[in-house]
């Protein structure tokens, strides 16, 4: 940029500091791609267990790191059907596989193809097909259509009474999830191949990266060209891998000009445009890797940012007075194709315009993360920040990234426990034996520090499930429980701060070793302070809704790199059936919870688990010492236990983290029983009614105190 104004060095620091201090730091972007890496490594691994033979791989700027609480950005979740081969050419036919032939037509767009079906004993075209997941064209080929995906999500979301979103190829019943399904093709199509021979500057991408990229191939996403007649047959080539190493790559003061772009682009064009036309993160990002490109490497730093975004907003502006936006990577493609109309360009070159003749004025009055307060809340000589304001949105994002983490990975390990629910508990442990096998191999994707700490987790969550089945089992036939049992239950503690540990503690209070789980209860109350944050992986939680999570201000965790599953959560204690005699006999209840026809009432997400006993972890820890106090004849660590029980209701901040409240007031009821007062123990039942009529143990309770029956 040519002679840029003076201040744009002051301001240029300003913004780059108040960016570090919204999460747009080295620091955050390595946390963030860390824990989308391993969330990326727990679906696929779930998705294997499952029989789907897919990779799963989250794209865009939650696991690039670019983006800010105020963009409020979604998950762009691609899965990679591996269970089909592309072929670019007839000599990368597979026999016994499915095979599908790339073809281009002179009608289809630069990034468009159509897929043939090819016979899977011979290199050879599939005749005709009455299969609906095929049409036939003019030329006699069997063609593959991009709709299956899309129609599949919609009929599972009417089914269970779940709103659907459609974007392009995307499609999802959560409004902050984008789910693609893909196709992987091995070899570049000829779009592709300008990009690695084209002439450029060299420092950026360099020729280390260029040869490396050639092995990540490309997708095939179901996405037609918009005003193509034939677009339920065509599949969009999408070089995501390849623009994911790039964005890697990339230094942080280029992440810092992107996440402006997008703000520019979510607080300040976008309102003044048309809702037909909008500006979109991809336009922002195809700007950035240009201005890589072309921009030396002295132009890229915190004392430059302003020139840099300037740069970016005036190659855009170019593009919209030509009227052709470029496809970094895929030659022949013009972004702005079917985006606007010559009148929306014009308004949006008139406001680009404007952003650069005011010299980014524009951000001081954006209020989106306070960005404008931040830029200009200290002295910039003093190169420093409001430290508080820094250490909130640090521990706040921290705090968000490690809860999405655990209620992911859980999320995955809960499904792998509901294909066991009817096994025998020999058939469990062995079924589990197999996912430690899976896990093991398809972890290696993740670099050795995330490896060790994911399979570690995942270990001791199966560790835990090991111990308490076969602790129930000794239980139940009346044998004594072997040392190596308590072995297990030692080593899967640390899954994080309370489930496992009530776990150990509850069957010492069913095997009577009432002093020992007195002293795990102990230990558990101690840990959980106010800085755990429950998190439910049932359903009931909706883990983008940062409303209730409470600050992390455990500093020595938060500053740790290596530590993404911070051990300050407390998940769900949940026992299966095989655990059942390691569980009270109040939960048993909770595992025949479904009455009549409440079972058809369930909803997809509540199927796998409700024939389990599912507690929130701080109620479980204070029900657990009222037994065990209880029956070493402790009362007044009795009486301190039942009012810590009650005051988990009492207690709005507490009440926001009860995610099984039904179960809550059983246990409450229980107390309220085993003290002698069936009448407010019946209250307590009809409470929990109230809250939730069907699938409810309380019913049981309320026939059981009716009919003068006691647990």
């Amino acid at each position: 940029m040519e002679n840029p104004p003076d201040f744009y060095r002051i301001m240029s620091l300003r913004l780059s500091r108040a960016l570090s201090d919204i999460g747009v730091n080295r620091w955050m972007v390595r946390r963030r791609r860390g824990t989308f890496l391993m969330i990326e490594a727990s679906s696929t691994i779930e998705n294997k267990l499952h029989g789907l033979d897919g990779t799963s791989f989250i794209f865009g700027s939650q696991s690039e790191g670019t983006t800010t609480p105020g963009l409020n950005s979604d998950i762009d979740q691609l899965i990679c059907l591996n269970d089909t081969n592309i072929m670019s050419s007839w000599s990368e036919w597979e026999a016994g596989k499915k095979n599908m032939l790339m073809v281009k037509e002179d009608t289809c767009s630069p990034q468009h193809y159509l897929l043939q079906e090819i016979r899977r004993d011979s290199p050879e075209p599939v005749i005709n097909s009455s299969d609906v997941l095929h049409v036939v064209d003019s030329k006699g080929r069997v063609l593959y259509v991009n709709t299956l995906f899309g129609t599949l999500i919609q009929l599972k979301s009417i089914k269970e009474n779940l709103l659907y979103y459609s974007s392009g190829p995307s499609h999802s019943p959560f409004k902050m999830f984008d789910f693609v399904f893909a196709y992987w093709c091995r070899s570049f199509p000829l779009e592709c191949h300008a990009w690695f021979e084209r002439p450029r500057p060299g420092h950026w991408p360099t020729p280390e990266m260029l040869r490396d990229v050639r092995d990540c191939g490309c997708f095939l996403v179901p996405d037609g060209y918009f005003d193509s007649y034939y677009r339920h047959v065509e599949w969009r080539i999408s070089p995501s891998l390849i623009e994911r190493t790039l964005m890697v790559s990339m230094k942080t003061v280029q992440l810092k000009c992107y996440v402006v772009l997008k703000i520019l682009k979510s607080h300040v064009i976008n309102p003044h445009l048309d809702n037909e036309g909008k500006l979109t993160s991809f336009h922002c990002k195809t700007a950035l890797l240009f201005a890589a490109e072309r921009l030396p490497s002295e132009m890229w730093r915190e004392n430059r940012l302003m020139e840099c975004i300037v740069y970016c907003l005036k190659l855009l502006l170019g593009w919209t007075k030509t009227g052709m936006c470029p496809h970094y990577i895929v030659a022949g493609v013009n972004l702005f194709h079917g985006k606007f109309t010559s009148r929306q360009l014009q308004n949006l070159s008139k406001i680009i315009s404007n952003i650069i003749d005011t010299h980014l004025v524009v951000l001081a009055y954006i209020q989106a993360d306070d960005l404008g307060n931040r830029m200009f809340s200290t002295n910039i000589r003093t190169v420093r920040y409001s430290e508080g304001l820094h250490i909130s949105t640090k521990h706040s994002l921290c705090r968000w990234l490690s809860v999405h983490a655990h209620f992911s990975i859980n999320i995955d390990f809960r499904l792998i426990l509901s294909k066991t629910s009817d096994f025998m508990p020999k058939d469990m442990i062995s079924y589990l034996d197999l996912y430690l096998k899976t896990v093991r191999t398809y972890v290696h994707v993740l670099l050795f520090p995330l490896r060790v700490q994911y399979f570690d987790y995942v270990f001791r969550q199966v560790l835990s499930v090991f111990a308490s089945t076969a602790a129930s089992c000794c239980i139940r036939n009346g044998s004594v429980v072997p040392r190596n049992i308590l072995c297990l239950f030692e080593s899967s503690l640390d899954t994080d701060v309370a489930s496992s540990r009530l776990k150990l503690a509850s069957f010492l209070v069913c095997h009577n070793e009432l002093e020992r789980a007195a002293d795990v209860l102990n230990d558990v109350e101690r840990r959980y302070d106010d800085n755990v944050q429950a998190v439910c992986t049932c359903g009931n939680m909706n883990p983008f809704n940062t409303e209730h999570y409470k600050p992390l201000c455990t500093t020595s965790v938060v500053n740790n790199d290596d530590v993404l599953l911070t051990n300050k959560t407390a998940l769900c204690v949940r026992y299966s059936r095989q655990e059942a005699f390691c569980a009270p006999p109040i939960l048993h209840y909770e595992m025949v919870r479904g009455l009549g026809e409440d079972i058809n009432h369930r909803k997809v997400n509540e199927r796998d688990w409700m024939n389990w006993a599912v507690v929130d972890s701080l109620p479980y820890l204070y029900y657990l010492q009222y037994l065990t106090f209880r029956d070493l004849g402790q009362r007044g660590r009795q009486r301190q236990a039942v009012l810590n029980l009650f005051n988990c209701y009492r207690d709005a901040s507490c009440r926001s983290h009860l995610y099984h409240r039904e179960t809550y007031f059983n246990l409450v009821g229980h107390c309220r029983e085993m003290e002698g007062l069936p009448e407010l123990a019946l209250l307590q039942y009809r409470r929990s009614v109230e809250g939730m009529p069907r699938n409810n143990a309380a019913h049981w309770h309320i026939y059981r105190l009716n009919h003068g029956y006691e647990i």
